[in-house]
C-alpha cells in the first residue's frame, strides 16, 4: 500500500473520530462505572437471570431463553443489532428465538456477558445495563467476535425476576472502524512512538537552524 493510500485511510478515521468527539463530547473516554446503590436481593435476582440468558445462549438451545420472559407480560419488546425492526408481542420474540427450523447458517455461537449494573425503579421493576462479548462461526467462514452494550428491564415474579424487554445498542460505524483499526497496532508502538517523537524534534530543531543560517 502507498504511503498516499495510507495517510487517506488515517485522515478518514481521524475525520469520523473527530466529528464524532466533537458531537459526543469526547467518545473514546472511559471514566470508572458508577456504582449504583441497589437492594443485594434485587441485584442477584436480575444478574441471576441475565447468568441463565447467558447459558441459554452458550447451550445452542435458545428456546430456553422464552422461559426467562414474564408470561403476563402481553407484550415483550426485543431488539437485537442486527434486527431491521423491533420485535414486539410474543409471536414475534419466538419466532427469533425458537424458530420452526434453526438457521443452518449458523454453526456456533458464545457471549459473555460483564460489568453488569441493576437499578431498582420499582418495588417489582428493575433496569440492568452491561456489555457483551459476542462470538459466532459461520459455515464456511471464520468466527467473529464483537462487543456490544446491552440493557433490559426486568420484573418480579413469584418465579424470580424476568424479563419484559431487551435491547442492544451496538457502537457507529466511526467508533466500529477506529477500534478495528486499533486493533492492528502492534504492542511496540508505544517505544516506537516515543523515539519518532524525539527525532521529529530533532529534525524539525535543524531544519529551523538551517534556515536561520541561510537568511544571515
Amino acid at each position: 500500500m502507498r504511503i498516499l493510500s495510507r495517510v487517506s485511510i488515517a485522515l478518514v478515521a481521524g475525520l469520523f473520530i473527530v466529528n464524532s468527539s466533537a458531537v459526543a463530547g469526547g467518545h473514546k473516554v472511559v471514566k470508572p462505572m458508577v456504582d449504583i446503590p441497589v437492594d443485594s436481593e434485587v441485584r442477584d435476582g436480575v444478574i441471576k437471570t441475565l447468568m441463565a440468558t447467558q447459558e441459554g445462549w452458550n447451550s445452542q438451545d435458545f428456546a430456553t431463553i422464552l422461559e426467562l420472559w414474564d408470561e403476563e407480560q402481553a407484550f415483550p419488546t426485543y431488539i437485537a443489532e442486527e434486527q431491521a425492526q423491533w420485535f414486539v408481542g410474543w409471536d414475534r420474540l419466538r419466532e427469533y428465538l425458537d424458530p420452526p427450523r434453526p438457521n443452518p447458517a449458523i454453526e456456533a455461537l458464545r457471549l459473555e456477558y460483564y460489568d453488569i449494573q441493576v437499578k431498582q425503579i420499582a418495588p417489582d421493576l428493575a433496569i440492568a445495563i452491561w456489555y457483551l462479548h459476542f462470538e459466532m462461526k459461520v459455515i464456511a467462514s471464520n468466527p467473529i467476535g464483537e462487543e456490544v452494550r446491552a440493557s433490559g428491564v426486568f420484573r418480579k415474579t413469584d418465579d424470580g425476576w424476568k424479563w419484559i424487554h431487551y435491547a442492544e445498542s451496538p457502537v457507529t460505524a466511526a467508533v466500529f472502524l477506529e477500534n478495528l483499526m486499533e486493533t492492528q497496532v502492534k504492542d511496540d508502538w508505544d517505544e516506537f512512538y516515543e523515539e519518532a517523537q524525539k527525532n521529529k524534534k530533532e529534525i524539525w530543531k535543524r531544519k529551523r537552524a538551517e534556515k536561520k543560517a541561510l537568511q544571515k
